[in-house]
């Protein structure tokens, strides 16, 4: 009896090391950046996004797709024109689902620049709005599977300090990090969201501090799985001892 349950056991734990290496075997970081955390009104300013830390296979990655979204009231609407590839990237933009995606004719394995969207803020937009834009779903590919990134975001602040105050911890606020064109008036803290963090974890923007991702019930799959997998190993041993039984 013992001998049966330490054969179970061995091939439920490497059915289990199996899928273990299968989910964990990919991924890369995206980062957004702005050339300013303080922008006045009607006035342009770019945001770029980068990846890294690419653990993405042999090849490389060759596309990377995401929604692009921004608060309206404080930004006037992109189209297709304001996005422009970098590093010899091309892109196209669907303007009513807000999506973009990036390829490129070679494959990438280093960390790049991918892409870059100039933004305007609006006339009509009071000093000290904190307008808010996000790069959400993002994947990457490899031409083989599709490969998952942490969404990221960047608050801008309009016109001067912001007015929301009830959103902000001055105390916690971590220093920020611009770009070299730099406004020579603006906030010498910068205004990026870099998306190097656990998977389980992300970064509030405006409080600066790391914070918990709400349960998403990952943690519950994987015991249905480890379970699933014991029972099917119980159910291979079983006919596997059948089979030997009548040799």
């Amino acid at each position: 009896m013992k001998k049966k349950f330490l054969k179970i056991t061995i091939v439920a734990i490497l059915l289990v090391l199996v899928y273990t290496t299968i989910v964990n075997a990919l991924g890369f970081t995206a980062t957004m950046t702005s050339s300013s955390s303080n922008v006045e009104p009607s006035s342009e300013f770019t945001v770029k996004v980068s990846v890294s830390n690419l653990d993405v296979g042999d090849n490389g990655i060759n596309q990377l797709n995401g929604t692009l979204s921004y608060d309206e009231d404080v930004f006037e609407e992109i189209n297709d024109s304001s996005i422009e590839g970098l590093d010899t990237w091309s892109h196209s933009y669907d303007s009513e689902a807000k999506t973009v995606k990036l390829t490129k004719t070679t494959f990438v394995k280093k960390d790049e620049e991918v892409f870059q969207v100039t933004f305007k803020t609006k006339a009509d937009v009071k000093s000290g709005t904190v307008g808010k834009i996000n790069f959400t779903g993002i994947t990457a590919s490899n031409s083989e599977q599709s490969i998952p990134a942490t969404d990221v975001s960047i608050s801008i602040t309009v016109g001067g300090e912001p007015i929301n105050t009830a959103n902000v911890n001055s105390e916690n606020q971590s220093p920020l990090i611009l770009s070299a064109n730099t406004n020579s008036n603006t906030n010498t803290n910068t205004n990026t969201n870099v998306n190097k963090i656990p998977v389980n974890s992300y970064i509030d923007q405006e409080n600066k501090t790391e914070e918990e991702v709400p349960y998403t019930g990952v943690e519950d799959t994987l015991i249905y799985l480890v379970g699933a997998f014991i029972i099917l190993a119980i159910i291979f041993y079983i006919k596997f001892e059948k089979v030997n039984s009548k040799l």
